[in-house]
């Protein structure tokens, strides 16, 4: 058998594995009750997540692609309250009033897939196969008073590297589409587990109603700490719509880095948004770009600040809700010759 057949091998194993791990994960973290009959007010809230250049440009490049796999609900297992519910109650003065679990993998390419060896001055080839532990805590506000902001707490952890099937995924990918194969593989980061802790709080304020519309504005801040990334950060979000409270988030569902969001929602009458946010990041370390924690790997000389842009919509009736977001990114490294550009479309189901 030679390498390559003895690699496809591992690969397949190794996805196969991953995949009834984090099967079992969701399993074993959903309470009892989830597929039982909820209340209204018992429901949590499934959602699919795609970022993808291919929803904006279509061009691949840098962050090509992303997809999240997620539920979020309010009756917070008592095992993971155990583990974190001392931290939120710490900072936040308030229980746990949501916690979620998802799990993702995301894509990063150069720009000129095609050159083989991948270019030593663009984004280094990299996949990221993760899970995602989440605790959010509202203010504890008095009778009659609205909380006025929402902390998020989030473990991120996962693979990166050849276990992380980014380039069985991409390859796939393009294979059906007919589009071009990617030739620079074999350059990629090595496989690292990898990890980081994050934690938001999201502001709401300003807030008006007038004949049957409503605004707001949403400030936040926060940090990650880990191999992953290392980084603050600080956003505003405008909305306008109709019956924004029905909303738990500043927009739909992202992969990190993002504006963070919360993606639960209420359901009933037909609500919908209208966004726009920034989002400015002081950046000390990005694993995609800085190459691989303990040993020598392709890496670009990575910017120390960077800004999101995004703008859409998202529109709710019953138990749905689907969003659309255009995002652009500015300049991550200094070899990189333009901002990036990538849709983001979410799809939620509340049950």
């Amino acid at each position: 058998m030679d390498r390559r057949q003895a690699d496809a091998g591992h690969h397949r194993l190794t996805q196969r594995s991953l995949w009834i791990t984090g099967a079992a994960l969701v399993a074993a973290a959903l309470p009892g009750a989830a597929f039982a009959e909820r209340t209204e007010d018992d429901k949590g809230t499934f959602s699919l997540v795609v970022e993808n250049d291919s929803l904006s440009s279509g061009a691949d490049r840098n962050y090509t692609s992303g997809i999240k796999l997620g539920y979020v609900g309010r009756d917070v297992p008592r095992w993971l309250d155990r583990a974190g519910g001392g931290l939120v109650r710490a900072v936040s003065n308030s229980d746990p009033d949501f916690w979620g679990l998802a799990i993702g993998q995301s894509i990063f390419t150069p720009e000129h897939i095609d050159q083989v060896p991948a270019p030593p001055d663009e984004h280094p080839y990299a996949g990221w196969l993760y899970a995602e532990l989440t605790l959010a805590a509202e203010e504890d506000a008095p009778a009659g008073r609205a909380p006025r902001y929402l902390d998020i707490y989030e473990l991120t952890f996962g693979l990166v590297g050849p276990s992380a099937l980014g380039e069985q995924a991409q390859s796939g990918i393009h294979q059906i589409l007919g589009a071009p194969e990617p030739l620079g593989w074999d350059s990629q980061l090595h496989d690292e587990f990898a990890f980081a802790f994050s934690f938001d709080r999201r502001w709401r304020s300003l807030a008006i109603s007038t004949q049957g519309l409503e605004a707001d504005l949403v400030p936040s801040a926060g940090f990650s700490l880990g191999t992953l990334h290392d980084e603050v950060r600080v956003g505003l979000t405008a909305r306008v719509g109709q019956r924004l409270y029905r909303e738990y988030a500043t927009g739909p569902a992202r992969v990190r880095p993002a504006l963070a969001s919360l993606d639960y929602f209420a359901g009933g009458e037909l609500s919908w948004a209208i966004f726009a946010g920034v989002q400015g990041r002081g950046v000390a370390r990005n694993l995609f770009l800085d190459g691989n924690t303990f040993e020598d790997s392709a890496s670009v000389d990575r910017k120390p600040f960077v800004a999101d842009f995004q703008t859409g919509f998202s529109i709710s009736a019953a138990d749905w809700r689907i969003s659309y977001s255009y995002v652009w990114r500015t300049e991550e490294f200094e070899t990189q010759p333009t901002r990036q550009d990538f849709g983001v479309l979410a799809l939620s189901w509340r049950y």
